[in-house]
C-alpha cells in the first residue's frame, strides 16, 4: 500500500483546519433557545455598517429592492400608522411577504403573486443600532411564536456581515414547517441577495 507523500498530508491538514474554522463562525445574533424549526441566512456585502442599517430600516422602501418583504407599515400598539415609517420598539409592525420570494429582479412597480402572498403582524422589539440589530416577533398564544432577528457586523475591508434569523415554536410550527418552510428559507436568502445588490449596484 502507497502510504500519501507529506505534502498531501500537510495540504489535507490545512484544508481541514479551514472547514473547522469557517464552521465556528462568529455571529452578531443573539443566543436563543431552539425551536421546532429555524430559517436563517448570512452573506457578506460590499458596504459600510451605516448604509445598510439605513436600507434596512427604510421600510418604505422595501418594495424597491426586497423580492420577499414587499410592504412593511409600522403602526402604534392600537393600530394607527405612524407618520415617520422607521421600526420603533413596543410598534406593531405589518408585513406582506411573498413566499416563496418573486424572481430577480424586483422594483416597487412589480407585481405581487396572489397565490404567494401572506401576511404577518409583528411586535417589534428591539431596535439596537449600537450593536447594529433589529428584531420582531409574532405571537398567537401557545400555537405559534416566532422572533426574527437580523444583524450586522463591520468585517473591514469595505465589507459587512449581514445575517437573518427566525426561530420558530408552538403546537403549529411543525406544520408550518412542512407548507411553507422551503419557501421561508428561499424569502430569507433572497431578501439577502436583494440588499446585496442595492448596496452593491
Amino acid at each position: 500500500m502507497r502510504l500519501p507523500s507529506p505534502r498531501l498530508c500537510f495540504f489535507n491538514l490545512i484544508f481541514s483546519l479551514l472547514i473547522l474554522l469557517s464552521s465556528s463562525q462568529t455571529t452578531n445574533l443573539p443566543d436563543v433557545p431552539p425551536g421546532v424549526f429555524t430559517v436563517g441566512t448570512r452573506l457578506e456585502i460590499r458596504t459600510n455598517v451605516s448604509t445598510i442599517w439605513d436600507v434596512l430600516t427604510d421600510f418604505p422602501a422595501y418594495a424597491s429592492w426586497n423580492p420577499f418583504v414587499r410592504s412593511a407599515i409600522v403602526t402604534t400598539p392600537f393600530g394607527v400608522p405612524t407618520r415617520e415609517q422607521y421600526p420603533i420598539e413596543n410598534h406593531k409592525l405589518i408585513l406582506r411577504n411573498q413566499i416563496p420570494p418573486l424572481p430577480f429582479p424586483v422594483d416597487s412597480s412589480t407585481p405581487d403573486n396572489p397565490l404567494n402572498t401572506q401576511f404577518a403582524f409583528e411586535n417589534i422589539t428591539h431596535i439596537q443600532p449600537d450593536k447594529g440589530r433589529l428584531a420582531w416577533e409574532y405571537i398567537f398564544e401557545a400555537v405559534l411564536q416566532a422572533e426574527r432577528w437580523q444583524a450586522i457586523s463591520d468585517l473591514g475591508n469595505g465589507k459587512v456581515l449581514y445575517e437573518s434569523r427566525e426561530v420558530f415554536h408552538g403546537l403549529a410550527a411543525e406544520t408550518l414547517k412542512v407548507w411553507m418552510g422551503e419557501g421561508l428559507q428561499k424569502g430569507f436568502e433572497a431578501q439577502a441577495e436583494g440588499l446585496r445588490r442595492v448596496l452593491e449596484g
